[in-house]
């Protein structure tokens, strides 16, 4: 450290939460977690299964927690087992405190039924000072007791109380049985079940009453006034009021179908469908098997009208199971909340919705849900409640139950100006309180202890009920200020000696603390700090530009001054909470007065920054790339191991006729430069033509990514910086298309719109290979016998052996994942006719070996197995690396087909080609001197000559023809080939043989008469044609 007068500096931002010690802790939000009351109820008795919150104001102010128990054992007199109670609990820490409120105590079996009747099964309360109602749905009537045609109506009952749960008018009791004495059977009043759902109306003059089991379960509403004095009565809105009508009892005006379960929850407000004007609301969840809300308005002729009808989203999804009506964005009109707790979507993995609808100034037909989403298997929208202003921001807040969300979680919803706030501001977990089924009821928006903050009271199925307190909120005011308000350290503050002494800072701080207390009354806490600091200057200080930063923190550093306990509770009081839509820290700087900056003290710097790509060409050369069209600069890869950015950065006035302008000291100049994985950084050049190159000092990561660049603190006014930044091309592949490099200066001056400037090279891939090959041996000879191709059973039977040994190399850096790179080779296999030509045994590539395509050594010779003869003449060998590949291929000279096709050839040249292809998927690959020719010279064997036919051979063929043909002959002589043909005979007619004896035959008389006769067929001599006698008989002179 430079200086003499140099001391300790305790940092502000280490001092200041000192602050604390005064200020009351914040909290995410004001509902304390950390210390909810609990009550439990009688094991198995549904204690909770629905709550209400509710204050006495007389005979003494009270707060009390009811809570509806409709399995709780039935009293002594009530002729049941179970019938279901209502317990009311004090505010007190004690958990087993509760007691049952004696009501319907009571039973007359002749006409009434009260077991399992769920007593309890709802509960609401008018607020401070009104009336509580408390139903069993399941109360029996019973018709023709102890007969055979005894029936029973399950019309329900409600019991309304006064303030101090007891009966005191004549209103309060039992006596709500509006279905008793009407049609029986289901499809009118016989399943009634009223009291599944009750509340009351705003102004406190209606109790309404929901019945989901008239009308063969479509279900209706009643709305009855409370207040039956004669005044009350002689009012044109005095009611009853009933969907269907009170006195028509017409189901076909129920806007809903049959088994919708109309009347399963309702509310009430002012302002749903117009300005001050009273609607009531009421959920059918089985509505069209989607579910439905309605909302409905009174007539004069006693019938609740439907004014807006709300469908459901998704089948069975139980729309409209719990409603609330609330306004959440404090515009005058009342907003809905509407629960669909079995909503799912499966694959967002949704369980359970809440649709809030933002009232459109009544048009309920534009209305436009927001939905709510729970957790899959949650029910969230079980239970809906108004939770009242939580935080007294001016809206109300929305309470939503999950009661199966892991032990059950309660959702708590802002309301905002633009309606509800959809993340959660706080979320209350059973598990942190040892309840399951936590959140199946709810009840909020009403102050129980007193402190002027509306609290939350959650049932469960699990027969505890816990009630969560709201916290005070906190709103603070504060203002900072700083003297002095800037520090010069050009100006020297120490007589005597030179330099800058220590300089003192004061900070005041005012700070206001307003929150609702008891008694409606406003503190007002004011609290005024003035602290000291030692600023110690060096001469050497680097950062002259940052201020000096100050932060004032404060939160809740304990509870002094705030136990002010509520009237008419024994809890403890709660700490108060800040406000969450305040921040609680508060900033403030203060700056230096800046050097080179001009009369003004405020440095405007005027950066600009020049980029383009260059070639190394020796150690500190570099040349430009070449540019395409668009300007982008071409990069060729080939062995290159390097590229250079050229960075240019001046600090020069924008304006030559105004350099006052801008172009100031630029203070802590910076610059930050982000490299692709494919071009990572690797060293700094400085401009050797001289300027500020030489002291830029560049500071990279540990893979090269990413550079800092010092350029100067400060880059005084008209300088300029030149420097080269070498970037290794180790990482282009030949999937490179594109290199994009981002680079974007800072300084600590003031100059608006630095933002990142990207230089881009589009990448041309050149492969310098080297592929060499070599034929051994170099002349081959073919000679010997002609053997054909089913005659060949041995690899040395085919011909003689040659082998090719190619080899393919990479000059300069080798290309990583060279893609589809392969060696093709051009086999000679065989001649046009299909005779084999050179015969291929094996092609290996590297080591290990890599087989080629198609396989070598179709005829399998070494397995002594015959195949038919391949045609492909290509053989295809995949590179897995261009760095050093080598191929071996063998074959034979097929030595029949040489000495059939080319015995008369003198000299033979038999050529293979080898040559290197690489595809790529963006075609930017170019590739240089990437084939090789191999020839091999083949001549006749010189001990084959080529000699006459021996005459032995020609004197032994003329032989065996002559056989040949005396054979011929002899067969054709034996065949009668060499006959000649004769006259054929006159035909003569033919007699049948008998034997004559001697003595009878013509001999033999002429003979004894020496006579001789001439037949008529016997021609003479002289015979002419026609000289027959008349008998037959010639003359003896014609013979």
């Amino acid at each position: 450290m430079a200086g003499s007068g140099c001391r300790w500096l305790p940092r502000p931002a280490l001092w200041l939460p000192w602050l604390a010690l005064w200020l009351p802790a914040a909290a995410a939000f004001n509902l304390d977690g950390s210390s909810p009351v609990l009550k439990d109820g009688e094991r198995g008795s549904l204690f909770g299964a629905a709550v209400a919150l509710h204050r006495q104001l007389s005979p003494e102010p009270a707060g009390w927690l009811l809570v509806g128990a409709p399995q709780a054992l039935a009293l002594p007199g009530q002729g049941a087992n179970r019938t279901g109670g209502l317990f009311a609990c004090p505010l007190t820490p004690e958990l087993s405190d509760c007691w049952r409120v004696p009501i319907d105590e009571g039973a007359d079996p002749q006409r009434e039924s009260k077991e399992n009747q769920w007593l309890g099964v709802s509960v609401k309360s008018q607020g401070p000072g009104g009336k509580i109602v408390t139903c069993a749905h399941r109360y029996e009537v019973r018709h023709r007791v102890r007969q055979p045609l005894e029936t029973r109506d399950v019309i329900g009952r409600c019991f309304v109380l006064s303030q101090d749960l007891s009966v005191r008018d004549e209103l309060d009791g039992g006596e709500w049985k509006f279905c008793e004495g009407r049609p029986q059977g289901h499809e009118r009043f016989g399943t009634c079940q009223q009291g599944l759902a009750a509340a009351f109306s705003p102004d406190r003059r209606y109790v309404l009453l929901g019945a989901p089991g008239t009308y063969n379960w479509k279900g209706t509403l009643r709305v009855e006034q409370l207040n039956q004095s004669s005044l009350d009565l002689l009012r044109l809105d005095a009611g009853p009021f009933e969907a269907g009508g009170e006195k028509d009892q017409d189901p076909s005006l129920i806007p809903v179908p049959a088994n919708s379960y109309f009347g399963f929850s309702v509310d009430s407000g002012a302002g749903l469908t117009r300005r001050q004007q009273l609607s009531f609301v009421t959920g059918a969840p089985r509505a069209n098997h989607t579910g439905a809300v309605v909302i409905l308005r009174r007539d004069s002729a006693n019938r609740l009208v439907a004014e807006a009808v709300l469908a459901g989203h998704q089948l069975t999804s139980a729309f409209g199971h719990a409603v609330a009506v609330l306004d959440l964005n404090s515009d005058g009109w009342m907003d809905l909340a509407v629960g669909a707790p079995h909503f799912f979507e499966r694959q967002e993995e949704i369980g359970g919705a809440v649709y809030v609808y933002i009232n459109p100034g009544g048009l309920w037909d534009s209305a436009t849900p927001l939905r709510l989403n729970g957790s899959r298997g949650s029910m969230f929208g079980a239970a809906l409640s108004s939770a009242g202003d939580l935080n007294h921001d001016g809206f109300e807040d929305l309470a939503v139950g999950a009661p199966f969300d892991g032990a059950g979680k309660v959702f708590i919803y802002h309301g905002s100006a633009l309606g509800i706030v959809t993340s959660p501001a706080q979320v209350l977990d059973g598990e942190a309180v040892g309840v399951s089924a936590f959140g199946y009821s709810l009840s909020g928006g009403l102050d129980v202890d007193g402190n002027l903050y509306p609290d939350l009271l959650v049932g469960s199925l699990s027969d505890t009920v816990v009630l969560y307190r709201a916290r005070p909120v906190i709103h603070v005011s504060r203002n900072v200020s700083l003297l002095p308000p800037h520090i010069d350290l050009e100006q020297s503050t120490c007589r005597g000696q030179d330099g800058v002494c220590p300089a003192f800072l004061t900070i005041s701080a005012v700070l206001f603390f307003l929150t609702l207390a008891l008694l409606s009354l406003i503190f007002l806490v004011f609290t005024l700090l003035s602290l000291v600091f030692l600023i110690l200057t060096f001469d050497d200080i680097r950062d002259k530009l940052r201020p000096i930063a100050v932060t004032l923190a404060f939160a809740i550093g304990g509870t002094r001054g705030w136990h002010r306990a509520g009237r008419g509770t024994a809890l403890p009081p709660l700490s108060p909470a800040l406000s969450p839509r305040q921040p609680s820290t508060h900033r403030a700087e203060v700056h230096f007065l800046r050097q080179g900056c001009g009369d003004d003290k405020i440095c405007q710097s005027h950066l600009e920054l020049r980029l383009r790509f260059c070639a190394r060409v020796g150690d500190s050369d570099f040349l430009p790339l070449p540019r395409d069209e668009d300007g982008t600069a071409i990069f060729a890869m080939s062995d290159q191991k390097d590229v250079a950015l050229e960075v240019q950065v001046t600090n020069e006035p924008s304006d030559p006729l105004d350099p006052q302008k801008d172009g100031d000291d630029a203070h802590q100049a910076l610059l930050v430069a982000t490299f692709p994985p494919e071009l990572p950084y690797a060293a700094l050049r400085p401009d050797e033509a001289g300027g500020l190159g030489d002291k830029v000092l560049c500071l990279a990561n540990q893979n090269g990514s990413r550079v800092e660049c010092e350029l100067g603190n400060p880059l005084k006014r008209g300088a300029q910086v030149r420097f080269f930044l070498i970037l290794s091309t180790s990482g282009i592949s030949i999937h490179t298309t594109d290199l994009a490099v981002e680079l974007e200066l800072s300084t600590t001056s003031e100059q608006p719109g630095l933002g990142p400037v990207v230089a881009r090279a589009r990448v041309v891939i050149e492969l310098p290979l080297a592929v060499t090959g070599v034929a051994m041996p170099p002349r081959l000879f073919f000679g010997g016998q002609v053997l054909g191709e089913s005659a060949v059973k041995r690899e040395s039977q085919v011909g003689s052996a040659v082998r090719f040994e190619v080899t393919v190399s990479q000059r300069g850096p080798v290309l990583k994942t060279p893609g589809s790179a392969a060696l093709t080779v051009q086999w000679p296999l065989e001649l046009p006719n299909g005779k084999w030509l050179l015969y291929p045994l094996s092609l290996e590539l590297g080591t290990p070996p890599v087989p080629c395509s198609p396989p070598a050594n179709p005829l399998r010779l070494t397995m002594d197995c015959a195949r038919g003869t391949a045609h492909c003449r290509l053989f295809r060998c995949p590179l897995p690396s261009l760095e050093r590949s080598e191929l071996r291929a063998r074959g034979r000279l097929w030595n029949g087909t040489f000495l059939e096709e080319f015995l008369d050839v003198e000299n033979l040249e038999l050529i293979v080609r080898a040559g290197v292809s690489v595809t790529s998927p963006h075609g930017n690959v170019v590739i240089k001197d990437a084939e090789v020719q191999m020839s091999v010279s083949l001549h006749l064997d010189p001990g084959v000559s080529v000699t006459g036919v021996p005459w032995w051979v020609l004197l032994l063929a003329a032989l065996l023809g002559l056989l040949l043909l005396a054979l011929l002959v002899l067969g054709l002589w034996k065949l009668g080939f060499f006959r000649r043909a004769r006259a054929v005979p006159p035909a003569v007619p033919r007699f049948r043989a008998v034997r004559i004896p001697w003595e009878q035959r013509p001999q033999a008389r002429e003979e004894r008469t020496g006579t001789i006769q001439r037949h008529q067929w016997v021609a003479g001599p002289g015979h002419q044609h026609g000289d027959n006698l008349g008998d037959g008989s010639r003359t003896p002179g014609s013979a």
